[in-house]
């Protein structure tokens, strides 16, 4: 199936709150967008996975493609958008 993915990048590298550090220059997906200000990503093309919060001037738009997803991945992000992380 055909989906949109927007993605982005931090605008400098980002602590976590395990003490884990993503790079500024780590590609993310956006996942969901609230309308507080306030955006989901995971990382993209990382060796682990990591899914977070933040702040809209945390991030920069970088790009956005039509990309072809199987239905599994499109079950996974589904599952993140609603909260169902396990």
């Amino acid at each position: 199936m055909e989906i949109k993915v927007d993605y982005y990048k931090l605008a400098s590298e980002k602590k976590m709150g395990d003490g884990n550090m993503i790079p500024q220059n780590q590609e993310l997906i956006l996942i969901k967008k609230d309308t507080d200000g306030m955006s989901f990503f995971e990382t993209h093309n990382d060796e682990y996975k990591k899914l977070f919060w933040a702040n809209d001037n945390e991030v920069e738009f970088v790009h956005s493609l039509s990309e072809n997803w199987d239905e599994e991945k499109i079950n996974q992000r589904n599952r993140y958008i609603n909260g169902e992380f396990i």
